[in-house]
């Protein structure tokens, strides 16, 4: 097969439509070539569109004045910390009454009354903000799912929102879909997290009926370098750590990590470090966590006795 003709330098820098195309001299046949994505009905992209951005950007000239990207796709766009299960398939565009949500196969369309959103920019693209985006995901996700998503908005480093923005959409959302889901999550949602991983670690930890850590506490004595702890409960000197992926995807930051652990411990605090594989088994993990606690001085309550054994 012959290699398919130059497109038009314009029309290599991202999606166009065919309108456009055709506009430039371009014939359907060349449309129709392998070294061009379809994403969605009359659009045309070079390369590959996978990727949420991708997709988000092939659909973008075919927004109205009113449209915008919303709900997981928009979550995706912002950050979110996600399970994979809601960023892949089609995208979400909604629109502002009285305008009809879009309809074509890819796209899933909602409507929301125009006080109801206040869509913003993201990168020149309309997305509906962080705390609305996060409101509208109560209908797309379980119960621990929403609460890693409102962390991540909260989160140490580089924040989206704050605790008060979130409480602020909750109360305003009354009658919403899913609001009831929506409180119970804000109801666990803390600041300072560093990834979902920890936010599941923490829920764990809540679940098995031990004390409340604080999160990302600074442990470091008076006059030593910084250091944070994952999930730090200071009463008891014991430091709960999500090892997660870091020290396989990472090296350097896991030496660092290691060395930081190093120094915490000597400075005596008891460490349980928690990896992925450990999520297997949550008993195994609580019971981890509070024997270290019951070494420090915790003691647990009758009902919680079995976690000693």
């Amino acid at each position: 097969m012959s290699r398919p003709r130059a497109l038009p330098r314009v029309l290599q820098l991202g999606s166009f439509s065919v309108g456009e195309a055709f506009a430039l001299g371009v014939s359907p046949a060349r449309l129709r070539r392998s070294d061009l994505n379809a994403p969605y009905r009359g659009m045309r992209v070079a390369g590959v569109a996978d990727s949420v951005t991708d997709r988000a950007r092939a659909f973008a000239p075919l927004l109205s004045p009113s449209a915008f990207f919303s709900h997981a796709r928009a979550a995706a766009l912002w950050g979110m910390w996600l399970p994979l299960r809601p960023t892949t398939g089609d995208i979400h565009v909604s629109t502002l009454y009285p305008e009809r949500e879009p309809r074509m196969a890819g796209v899933i369309g909602h409507r929301f009354q125009p006080a109801g959103v206040s869509p913003v920019l993201l990168d020149g693209v309309p997305i509906s903000s962080p705390v609305d985006t996060w409101r509208m995901l109560s209908s797309e996700l379980s119960l621990d799912e929403l609460v890693a998503a409102g962390d991540s908005l909260v989160r140490r480093q580089t924040p989206l929102a704050t605790l008060q923005e979130l409480q602020r959409v909750v109360l305003q959302g009354a009658g919403y879909r899913g609001i009831s889901l929506l409180r119970r999550a804000l109801s666990l949602v803390r600041e300072d997290a560093d990834s979902a991983r920890e936010t599941d670690l923490r829920l764990l930890i809540a679940r098995s009926g031990l004390p409340e850590p604080t999160v990302n506490e600074r442990v470091s004595a008076p006059g030593a370098p910084t250091r944070y702890g994952d999930l730090v409960f200071r009463r008891w000197r014991t430091i709960a750590e999500d090892d997660g992926q870091h020290h396989r995807t990472n090296p350097t930051a896991y030496a660092r990590d290691v060395v930081r652990l190093e120094q915490l411990s000597a400075d005596e605090w008891m460490m349980i470090r928690v990896l992925n594989e450990h999520f297997s088994d949550p008993t195994s993990i609580a019971r981890r966590i509070a024997a270290a606690l019951a070494r420090n001085g915790w003691r647990p309550p009758r009902s919680k006795l079995h976690l000693l054994r």
